[in-house]
């Protein structure tokens, strides 16, 4: 991905990091760190633990592709709105074209149920996974820009089927911390006495699908998905009645969003400063996003799930074609390595202005990678570059901010020096000192910083 931007990464230095410290502290503001794209706002004083309602279970080549650009992946949903869900649908957006290798854009090249759940195929038993839950639901809809399946979910223990239960995150109310969490499966409340002044905290990401607002098994085939490319589509869970559960402005936000998946090149490691919609904060590799190492490809597909139709009753692709064997490549060598990101509350512009049905609002602007991005304001020069002009420390361009020695013992004129031997300072009656002033602290802040830094240097 690095080649394909055309601004250069800067890392920040343990200067920097103290220095921007300095600043937070000194105006009462945070220092945001980037793990996932931001979450809905939650109801007042009240802590949302973190969740995923987006994750991919398995992910495996399509044997035999020519092109080796071929793949199934397949993917669990969690509803955490205020309604049941009868029904997924997703819809390229205009991120599909943001990185294009060979000419030609990732396209869906087919859809199906797994009934299974992960990992993909038909051999599993017994269920994989930490539920007893299987899709019972079928295609309704599949071409290269959009599908939509209805989402049945059966319990196997008790035969009970209907659609996807909820979860309403949102709808625990206010300072009600210890109810938001006693809905996540794994949370606990952390680092106060009494839990409702506590934080959530989730300490294994694997236990978050572990209750009954789950269901797994949706399955979609990408084609011409190429090493540096990306696939972005906008997801939402359909109501019982058939329509969106959320959309921009309307419902409620843990309803919908939109996902990124990237082909990461074999060896390297994600760049998380690559992103697609503004409000994106860049993909990762984790078990968030990837359940049971799904993002490191080393299998081939036992089922074909190459069929595409249109129009509700449409074909369902249930394990039905079976046309490979499971084969592993030798000693687990990668076929393929993804990263990938989600969004809850965010929509996309459509790749396809057809597939937007429900006529959303579209509330995520795409970055334009045609021009550079803005240099960060936070990190706007590297304070140890050596060369830079303006840096303050730099060796080469004298320090701007200690122009005159205050102590230089043989300046005539230095008027502040209280040693000079030659030039001997009058007394003066003392002045009243006023109170620094906040960026005044800052700049003496920065200051002590630099001279710590000098003293490591000497």
């Amino acid at each position: 991905m690095g080649n394909q931007r055309n601004y250069q990464r800067r890392h920040l230095t343990s200067l920097t990091k103290a220095i921007l410290a300095a600043i937070a502290s000194s105006f009462g503001v945070g220092v945001k760190a980037a793990l996932a794209d931001p979450p809905p706002a939650p109801p007042p004083q009240t802590l949302l633990p973190p969740v995923f309602c987006f994750r991919f279970t398995d992910i495996k080549a399509v044997e035999d592709d020519p092109e080796g650009d071929k793949f199934q992946l397949a993917f669990e949903v969690l509803n955490w709105s205020n309604q049941p869900a009868s029904g997924v649908r997703i819809a390229l957006t205009e991120g599909t074209n943001s990185f294009v290798t060979d000419g030609a854009a990732p396209t869906f090249a087919g859809a199906g149920v797994d009934r299974n759940g992960r990992p993909n195929g038909p051999d599993a038993d017994p269920l994989p996974g930490n539920q007893l839950f299987t899709n019972a639901g079928q295609v309704v809809e599949s071409t290269e820009t959009a599908i939509q399946w209805d989402a049945v979910q059966v319990d196997l223990n008790t035969f009970a089927s209907g659609p996807i239960p909820n979860r309403d995150l949102l709808g625990v109310g206010e300072r009600n911390t210890p109810g938001a969490c006693a809905l996540v499966p794994g949370c606990r409340v952390v680092g106060h006495p009494n839990p409702f002044f506590g934080s959530p905290v989730v300490a294994d990401w694997e236990t978050i699908d572990n209750g009954n607002n789950v269901l797994d098994g949706f399955v979609i085939t990408v084609d011409d998905f190429d090493e540096s490319e990306v696939i972005s589509f906008n997801w939402n869970l359909l109501g019982v009645d058939g329509n969106p559960i959320g959309m921009p402005g309307t419902g409620n936000e843990y309803g919908f969003g939109a996902v990124n998946i990237a082909r990461i090149p074999i060896n390297e490691d994600p760049d998380s400063n690559f992103r697609i919609f503004e409000r994106n904060t860049g993909v990762e590799n984790t078990s968030r996003l990837f359940a049971e190492n799904s993002r490191l490809v080393t299998e081939y597909s036992p089922v074909d799930y190459d069929t595409t139709t249109s129009g509700a009753g449409g074909f369902n692709a249930t394990n039905a074609i079976a046309t490979q064997t499971i084969a592993s490549t030798e000693a687990d060598e990668p076929i393929a390595l993804f990263a990938a990101e989600f969004g809850a509350g965010i929509t996309g512009a459509f790749l396809n202005q057809a597939d937007n049905i429900f006529n959303s609002p579209v509330n995520a602007q795409l970055i334009d990678y045609s021009t550079p991005e803005p240099i960060d304001p936070i990190d706007p020069i590297d304070p140890i570059d050596p060369i830079d002009p303006i840096d303050p420390i730099d060796p080469i361009n004298p320090d701007p901010i200690d122009p005159v020695d205050p102590v230089d013992p043989i300046n005539p004129v230095d008027p502040i020096d209280p040693i000079d031997p030659i030039n001997p300072d009058p007394i003066e009656p003392p002045e009243s000192v006023p109170e620094p002033s906040a960026m005044a602290m800052l700049g003496m802040t920065v200051a002590a910083l630099i001279g710590y830094k000098r003293n490591r240097r000497s």
